[in-house]
């Protein structure tokens, strides 16, 4: 783990959509560091089960609601923002923002883009930092390494609300000098992730370990994060003291192909089953995503986990979560 200034110690710090994935590792992160963290979230996608610590206060309720985030915020010296719209991940493909964005436009405009001004004016309000992840899907379809200042086209209305919230931000940090802090997450994954290629995978392998069926051609490319490497760089964000109305790409800077992220998975568990892909995916799917995170190495960020690491992590609590009686190969 990297050396983190911690400048949000004894602070109070509000987490949206904190019993997610995401949001949950780093209430967990932020609490253990000394800071006094409360977590709001609607529980459509989180579980309050994520939040195991007990000193992290937790609140049902919607960034939409005015009035609660009014007091939330109020009550705060540091928002993070990471309340997206994520519908209910139960059964394989369920919980992809990207296709159910395309699906559903409306609520997912009206979640990041209605919730997301909601909670940056309450910031305004009482003058609070605010830090917001946002995601890579801003880029849309490219072929070329991305940097913070490459064109955003998005492909999907997911994309494209996370845009228009990124927009505001930048808007109220130069309008109102509101100490803004913008994150462009490229592919996370790590334990509690219960969506997204490798949960989908492990799903359809723990259904039928002898045959294996994927998405598109296996060629597309992303760029895997562990979450949390993602958290350090969230938190070097937030302390650099130039990083303030900055927009930041997270990821490793390192492309790997669906196909590769299958081989990975596979070894971890020491199968082969047939495997096929479909040659087809959900519209709005991007084909490639390279990140450059030059700029985010400039605050002292470097990723510390290998793919190989963050998988056999991932499946070790894939497998406690689903009782399974799977082996992984042991580290090398």
């Amino acid at each position: 783990m990297l050396s983190i200034e911690k400048k949000y110690t004894m602070k109070k710090v509000l987490v949206t959509g904190g019993a997610g994935f995401v949001g949950s590792t780093l209430a967990d992160r932020l609490s253990n560091d000394g800071a006094k963290v409360c977590v709001v979230d609607n529980l459509s996608s989180g579980r309050q089960d994520n939040i195991s610590n007990p000193n992290i206060e937790f609140v049902n309720g919607d960034i939409r609601n005015a009035d609660l985030m009014d007091s939330l915020v109020h009550q705060s010296d540091i928002v993070f923002h990471l309340a997206e719209y994520i519908p209910e991940t139960k059964t394989y493909g369920a919980g992809h923002v990207i296709k159910y964005s395309v699906e559903n436009p409306l609520i997912d405009f009206d979640v990041s883009c209605v919730g997301s001004l909601t909670v940056l004016d309450k910031c305004r309000k009482y003058d609070k930092a605010i830090i917001f992840t946002s995601s890579a899907a801003v880029y849309g379809e490219n072929k070329i390494k991305l940097s913070e200042e490459s064109p955003t086209i998005p492909s999907s209305p997911y994309g494209a609300s996370k845009l228009c919230a990124e927009t505001y931000m930048v808007l109220y940090a130069k309008l109102y000098n509101l100490p803004v802090t913008v994150l462009r997450f490229c592919n996370l994954y790590g334990p509690k992730q219960r969506k997204y290629i490798l949960y989908d995978i492990l799903l359809k392998i723990a259904k039928n370990p002898k045959k294996l069926e994927i998405l598109g051609t296996g060629s597309e490319e992303r760029d895997f994060i562990y979450v949390t490497d993602a958290i350090d760089a969230v938190l070097l964000a937030f302390n650099d003291e130039y990083s303030a109305n900055i927009i930041f790409n997270v990821g490793t800077g390192t492309p790997v192909s669906i196909k590769t992220m299958t081989d990975v998975i596979l070894k971890a568990l020491k199968l082969t089953p047939e495997l096929s892909f479909t040659q087809s995916s959900w519209k709005g799917d991007i084909k490639k995503l390279w990140a450059s995170t030059e700029k985010i190495q400039k605050v002292g960020f470097k990723p510390s986990i290998t793919l190989q690491e963050g998988v056999k992590e991932t499946i070790k609590w894939f497998i406690k979560a689903h009782n399974l009686d799977w082996t992984v190969d042991p580290f090398t």
